[in-house]
């Protein structure tokens, strides 16, 4: 059986049986697998410690003819902050969530590596409201379904000042094109320049950022908005963070 190596993101795991787990790897190699690692809930399996949640790790895979099986793995970094504070644990999961329901396995994306191994570090150190959202906005502009934040999509104006919105024509609309656009919700001038902040943020620059919170939070609803529309049904991540964070206002 062929035997490979990839380096990767732990996106997601699932438990089955006494002691396996099915094991979701963002590669850098092949994008998104699924691959069982039988035996990794044992105490002294060699696995279960590289095997957990937004770890980065290298691991040795043999290829199956339905399903690929872990052989080995070793951390290359763990980020011990992310699963022992509640709310870095709620973000990170959300933006990883998010990466995991919008993108096809087997399909590499170089640029979706990048952003979750340079987004976990930061999710550990900084603002991780702060920082999900930005690997969000960032993710969802090369995903296929980005929105248009600095001009009107329906004429190509630059949004200079308060606008408004819609998720359904796919961004930024315009006062003199406001009547055209379908289910549209205020654009405030400073939410745009949140986001273009977002966009434009590089993960090793450790300058402090300084976001309004009532932007901030209706930055968060909007995302939250965008990804429901886009995948047509909510995220756990969501759920958790509203029932133990409260920080993301009900719908």
């Amino acid at each position: 059986m062929e035997t490979f190596t990839v380096e990767a993101v732990v996106l997601k795991t699932d438990d089955f049986g006494d002691a396996n787990r099915v094991v979701t790897l963002f590669t850098k190699e092949f994008g998104k697998l699924e691959a069982n690692a039988y035996g990794c809930r044992r105490a002294r399996s060699p696995l279960s410690g590289a095997l957990q949640m937004f770890n980065h790790i290298s691991a040795e895979l043999t290829r199956g003819t339905k399903v690929d099986t872990i052989r080995e793995a070793d951390i290359i970094h763990f980020y011990d902050a992310l699963t022992n504070d509640l709310e870095r644990l709620a973000y990170a999961s959300l933006l990883f969530e998010i990466v995991n329901r919008m993108t096809l396995p087997r399909q590499r994306e170089l640029e979706t590596f990048d952003l979750l191994t340079k987004a976990l570090p930061v999710l550990g150190k900084r603002n991780p409201k702060v920082a999900a959202l930005i690997g969000a906005c960032q993710f969802m502009e090369t995903s296929g379904v980005q929105l248009s934040f600095s001009r009107c999509v329906h004429c190509g104006a630059e949004i200079e000042s308060d606008a408004a919105i819609s998720l359904l024509d796919g961004g930024a609309v315009c006062m003199n094109c406001v009547d055209a656009a379908q289910d549209c919700r205020p654009y405030s001038a400073g939410l745009r320049r949140t986001f273009e902040t977002m966009l434009g943020f590089d993960w090793q620059d450790d300058t402090r950022l300084s976001f309004n919170s009532r932007q901030l939070a209706a930055a968060e609803d909007f995302f939250v908005d965008y990804v429901h529309s886009v995948l047509g049904s909510g995220l756990k991540s969501v759920q958790f963070i509203r029932e133990f964070l409260g920080t993301v206002d009900k719908k």
